[in-house]
This record gives C-alpha cells, structure tokens and sequence, in this order.
C-alpha cells in the first residue's frame, strides 16, 4: 500500500523553473496533459503473467471440496485477461461470520496476491466450519501484470473504495460484496506492502502527474519502514486485534521498528491508526471502518516490507498468512475466562510468554537413547560392503550427545537416479526411525546396483530421546523445510542434500506416525502455546500416505497402499485430518508451501509422507516397523518398473 496520505492532496505552490526534474514524463510542476498520461500508460511494460500466477492456481483451486471459485467481474479494457475472481467457502451460510480478506489493490504489492493465494492453499479450509470465507486475491490485475500502484487509467485503486469515486477495480468488489447480503463480518484484512519502488517510481510518478511538490517542496524521497506493520482505523483502533496479529506475524519476520511510520506515530510496535474512510482505503470496506456498508468491528491493513534484508518473498507470503490466521484467531477465540484449562503450562486463551516456553522446555523428560537405539545400530552397518555411514551435521546444543547420519550406497553413481528415505523428522514417531534403520539392515542394499540409496533415519534426535514433535527450540521441524523457515534440523538436511548434486531424485519417502500423542500432548500444547483454545482430534486407525497436491502422483501411492495392505491395515475414512481422501489411505497437501519435508527433493519426483498408526488396537511396533519398510519398497519398486 506505501503510506497513506491523511493530509491534503492539493498541490504546494512553486514555481516550475524551482522544481528539478524527478520524473521522466511532463514538465516540473505541471499537471499531467491527457497526451502525458497516455506516454506514461504507453511506457509501461509487461512483467509477469496473470494466468500463470494468479489464474492458474485458481484453477487448482476448484478441486477443493471446502472452497469455490467465482468470477464476479472482468476489467473492460481487456475482460479475457483479466478477469477478476474471488474464492468464497462452497457451504456459505447466512448465520456464519464472514472473513474478507483482499490482496492486489495494488498490483505491484506481490506478497498481497501471493499470500492470499497461500492462505487459500493451505489454511482456508480449516475455518470453513467456523466462518464463510471470502478472498479476493488479485482486485488489479493489469496492475500485477505491469507491477504497478496505479490501475490503467492512472487511478489508485486504493483510494477509490467511497460513493462517486470508484475505479473498475473497486466498483466490481464492492457491487460483488452487496450482492452476497452479508448479515456479519468477522473481520477484514487488506494485503499489502510498502516496497521501495514507492520511493523509486511510484511516489515521483504521482507528484509529476499532479504537477504538485511533496511535503510541501519537491519532490522527496521518504522513509520506508524496515519491516512488517499494520494500518488500523483511527476512529476505531481495536488495539487488541491489532497486537494479536502483530504477535501472530512476529514468530514469521520482524515488525517495523520505527517510532513514526508514514508520517504517524505509532500507537504500538508496528502499528498506526489512520481514518480510513474519509481516504477511502480498500479496509474502509469492512467491520468496523465502513460502518454504513458492512456493520463490523475489525479489519486492518497489512504492510510487509520485501525489500528488506530481512526478508525474502516467501517470507513476505508468510507473513501475510500468518495476519490472516492470528487475525481469524483472535475474533474466533473465546474469551480467556471461557477457556478451560486443557494444558499445565501457560493461562488458557493467553500465547505463552518467554518463561512458560522456557518452562516447556525444562519439564521435558528423557525417555530414550538415541545413542543405544540409533547410532549403535548405524555403527554395525559401518561394516555393511553396500552402504557407507556419513556424519552431515550435529545440533549446536549438544553435539556430542546429537550427530546426525546419512547411510548412503558406497558405490554412489552420478548418472544413477537417487532414492531418498527421511525418519524421526518428528522424534516421536517412532517407526519413521526404526523402520528407516529396519530397511538399511534388511532390504537396502539389494537396490545399490540400481539406484542410489540415501536415507536419513533420525533427523531430530532430541525430540526422538525425548518423544517430542516439537525440537528442544519448540519449533516443528516438519513445517521448516523451505527458505527463511529452516530449523537446524532442517537446514542440516538439506546443506547435505545441496552438497551430493543429485541430478535425478527417483522417490523420497517420508516416514511418519500419527499417534494418540498427538491428540493427548502435541496438539493442546501447541493451542496452549499460541494461546488458543483446543477441543480434541480425530485420529485415523490405520495406515495413510499424505502426497503432494501439486504433483499428486497418485499411482505412485496406490502402489504403497497396495504394498502396505499386506502388512496392515489402511484407513479407509472419506476424510483424514480434515482432508478429502482421494481414495483409500490417500490425502494430498501443498507440501512445498506447509514446508514438510516431502518437498525437500524439489517436487518433480514421487515423493509422499507415510503415517502409520501404532496405537491401533490392530497394530504392533513390529507391524509399524515393516509398514514403512513396505512403503519403502513398494514406492522404489513401483519407480524401476516405470
């Protein structure tokens, strides 16, 4: 969005031979002649595409069961290319709370699509029970294409969203939004960033197009805010909301530090009020800024800052995925004293401080030896004529106690296609270790003359010894294997991963468990740890595989769960985990966007996530063990026959 200007537009007065040249279009100090604002509307280039980054992941969309994807208008000018879509909750519900959230008002503010379209990928679903939800991602299209503040016609959108001065862009949304007669708002953000092209293109081009000075000289360059902040209402600020999404947003990147943000004094870290319905901004359109038109209480604006050093454009995605979520969180959650006490540490409804993750960390008991159960196993496969065991990291606080192994073929061939097996990513889960370490001893070097054999069995031995999901830093490994995100476990792996050049991935495999654990433990601490309140799981019995939505693979699958059925027994539910199954024992996520470490191998390779269900009535720990090692063979068999 850049800074909002709560002052007057009006030009400030100075002569035109007094103002420098800032802007390569018009003359200094003059407004704009219509021949001029066709050469800048003339200029501009073309930089990405719309329907390959927007339009098409839309498509991909319509395969959800939980969300719909409508088009509720088109830009004139060119109504094939751009038209303008939303995605709305398929069982929408007059009763249900409504969530908006709006990305590219303004084109040029990447994050603001990008991470609407994340959270439809990968959160939405999950609130549809709660609240109907409603994104529109892309509002300016022919400005993302162009990578523009401005809309075609030299407009901002942003500042168009009141009676009498609507663009295209705005008119379609808000004509959209009255037609589905909302009865309730729960809350409305508004996806921007403050770039440094505001300073380099955007705020020179508006002050040549008005002919005006800024701050009340030429042109000048401003203060972009070194992080992420939020722009609330200064008529009715809901503090509250604002501070839990920028606690939300701070465990994802770094809040804007300054004390005056766009001109503003901040009302909190990160935080400045403006009126947002006398400038018209795209949040005056929800709860509690636009009173007259939707009737709510909370909505703000987001700003995250790309072009930090801090930051990266996954990052920023992140970001904004996280405002949505510690934004849907804070309206949905009960109030503190409704929340009974479901976890020992830390006050129900309250996200836990420093001392209470202190606290966690401290009350967490050894169970088991990593060295007895793990490395003495690696140590007799070091006589192994087929496999070789390589040390590729050890976790910095205790590195003596936690080295971490690789066991790979001896004879490792370039020109070979490469086999992956990753265990105890989640050191709970104990199969993913030990039916890693069973296949090594048993079956592993059988396939050393036809592919190269890589497995890594215990990837976070701390939380293994000590039965954990979380890592000794109370973060999930398993939501960290991408860029920005990493935890040493991960960043270990992958380092190692980068080091072998592996030039054809033939198929990973991801062994995990899903356990009663994680109904009785994982799960309330971590609701207790953000400070939400927690009402139990669903646990599948049985054996599944989690693929890749992006690359689904799906015979790949069918193979394991044809192999794994010899075994034990597949879940056969029609949902698992709150996902759709697309047969039996099947479920398919975004795991590149989640982070899981399926995605490590770079998703054009078969690659899944085993669960196995050790709790089971039905299963053993010997059961558990050889279901991984029939996934494992299964899914390398099913890749040489193809």
């Amino acid at each position: 969005m850049g800074c909002p200007d709560a002052s007057s537009t009006e030009a400030a007065a100075a002569e035109p031979e007094d103002i420098p040249r800032f802007y390569p279009i018009g003359t200094p100090g003059k407004p704009w002649t219509d021949d001029e604002r066709k050469q800048w509307k003339e200029s501009r280039k073309y930089h990405r595409s719309y329907k390959e980054e927007v339009l098409d992941k839309l498509d991909k969309l319509k395969s959800n069961d939980a969300l719909a994807v409508v088009q509720y208008g088109a830009l004139s000018h060119n109504p094939q290319r751009y038209p303008l879509f939303a995605v709305k909750s398929k069982q929408w519900k007059d009763d249900k709370p409504t969530l908006l959230v709006t990305g590219g008002v303004h084109g040029y503010e990447t994050s603001g699509v990008q991470g609407a379209l994340l959270f439809l990928e990968t959160q939405a679903a999950k609130y549809t029970e709660q609240v109907n939800i409603l994104v529109a991602p892309c509002i300016s299209p022919w400005a993302y294409e162009h990578i523009e503040r401005w809309n075609a016609d030299l407009k901002d959108p942003n500042r168009s969203f009141k009676k009498g001065n609507e663009t295209e862009e705005s008119a379609a949304l808000i004509s959209y939004l009255d037609s589905l007669n909302v009865k309730e708002w729960a809350c409305h953000l508004d996806l921007h960033e403050t770039t440094d092209s505001d300073k380099t293109e955007f705020r020179p081009a508006k002050a040549a197009e008005e002919g005006s000075t800024v701050e009340g000289s030429t042109y000048k360059v401003g203060i972009i805010p070194d992080g992420f902040y939020l722009v609330g209402d200064s008529e009715d600020p809901q503090l509250d909301f604002l501070q839990a999404i920028i606690d939300g947003v701070e465990k994802v990147t770094h809040i804007a530090p300054e004390k005056v943000i766009c001109g503003e004094s901040v009302v909190k870290e990160g935080i400045i009020l403006f009126p947002t319905k006398s400038l018209g901004l795209c949040g005056s359109l929800s709860l509690g800024l636009c009173r007259g038109i939707t009737g709510g209480t909370y909505a703000t604006t987001t700003e995250v800052y790309p072009d930090s050093p801090k930051a990266t454009g996954e990052i920023c995605n992140e970001a904004q995925v996280a405002a949505i979520v510690a934004a849907l969180d804070f309206v949905l959650a009960p109030q503190t004293e409704d929340i009974p006490r479901f976890y020992p540490i830390g006050t129900p409804g309250k996200p836990w401080s420093d001392d209470e993750r202190n606290q966690w960390k401290e009350s967490r008991k050894y169970h088991r030896s990593y060295k007895e159960e793990v490395l003495d196993k690696l140590d007799r496969l070091k006589n192994n004529d087929a496999l070789e065991v390589v040390q590729y990291g050890a976790l910095s606080h205790n590195p003596q106690r936690y080295p971490l192994f690789a066991v790979k073929s001896k004879q490792w061939k370039e020109e070979r296609s490469t086999l992956l097996v990753t265990g105890g990513v989640h050191g709970y889960e104990t199969s993913g270790v030990q039916g890693a370490l069973l296949f090594l001893e048993s079956l592993a070097a059988k396939y050393t003359s036809q592919v190269n054999v890589l497995v890594a069995p215990c990837i976070s031995p701390w939380a293994y010894e000590h039965i954990e999901r979380w890592n000794a830093d109370l973060k999930d490994p398993n939501r960290s294997f991408k860029k920005g995100n990493e935890t040493e476990e991960s960043a270990a792996l992958m380092s190692y991963l980068d080091s072998l050049n592996v030039k054809e991935w033939a198929c990973h495999l991801d062994l995990h468990e899903t356990t009663d654990t994680d109904e009785l433990e994982f799960m309330p601490a971590k609701h207790a740890e953000a400070g939400l309140a927690y009402s139990g799981e669903v646990i599948p019995d049985g054996f599944y595989l989690v693929g890749d939505s992006e690359n689904p693979h799906l015979e790949f699958h069918q193979s394991i769960i044809s192999g794994v059925e010899k075994v034990t027994h597949i879940v056969k539910d029609e949902n698992i985990i709150g996902e759709p199954s697309k047969s039996d024992g099947i479920i398919l996520v975004p795991v590149n966007t989640l982070g899981l470490c399926g995605s490590i191998t770079g998703g054009k390779c078969p690659a899944t996530t085993t669960e196995v269900y050790p709790d089971s009535p039905r299963a053993t720990d010997a059961i558990c063990n050889d279901a991984q090692v029939a996934a494992i063979v299964s899914g390398v068999d099913y890749v040489l026959q193809h």
